[in-house]
């Protein structure tokens, strides 16, 4: 009897304390905002295109009146594409934003008009090189919050205990189909951005171990 019921508290004891593992895993992960469009002033300057000089660009602008469908927003950046500009353009931040903490994902409002185009996110490494990473397609019409996954496409570690490297987002990529309507107007909204850190380095038990994921 006494060893059964040993057998019973050693059974509680284990599942309590992997409950307590469990909730301090998930407890690590914090949100943070990293653009919301209020502070910074974007225009023209803030577009780019590799076509010839004088190629009609996109009509940028930011708006207090077209906003997403989420708490706390109070300004949105709208892009109207005419006809006579729908062509690739880059579209950068006027100051990059600089992450030093371990970004599992970053989640963006995008308002489409249903255009027959790609959208993508410039990023630039802890090595420098700059890559674009696939957001959306936008083929559908209203707000949509997308969901990047950054863990599972860059490597975040440090070269240097305690280094500090950061990735920069610089901005956007956006990229007509070549089916695309000569007629139709598109347009563009993005609202805040928001993403999913933690700390660079998460120490375990045992301290000369280090976790990333």
């Amino acid at each position: 009897m006494i060893a059964f019921r040993n057998s019973i508290i050693l059974i509680l004891f284990l599942f309590l304390t992997n409950g307590t593992e469990i909730h301090a895993e998930s407890g690590i992960w914090r949100e943070i905002l990293l653009e919301n469009f209020e502070l910074s002033n974007f225009d023209a300057n803030n577009l780019r295109t590799k076509l010839e000089k004088g190629t009609k660009l996109p009509e940028i602008s930011l708006s207090s009146n077209f906003t997403a469908p989420i708490p706390g927003s109070k300004q949105a950046l709208v892009l109207r594409i005419p006809k006579e500009a729908n062509f690739p353009f880059s579209l950068y931040f006027p100051k990059p934003i600089e992450v030093n903490a371990f970004i599992k994902e970053i989640s963006i409002p995008i308002y489409s008009s249903r255009s027959s185009g790609n959208l993508t996110l410039i990023i630039e490494t802890q090595d420098a090189e700059v890559k674009q990473l696939n957001l959306t397609s936008l083929n559908y019409r209203g707000w949509n919050t997308i969901t990047v996954s950054i863990s599972k496409n860059f490597d975040q570690n440090d070269r240097v205990f305690l280094q500090k490297s950061s990735i920069r987002i610089l901005g956007f990529f956006y990229l007509p189909y070549e089916n695309n309507d000569p007629n139709q107007e598109v347009l563009i909204a993005i609202d805040d951005i928001t993403a999913i850190v933690r700390d660079k380095y998460r120490p375990l038990r045992n301290k000369e171990i280090l976790l990333e994921d």
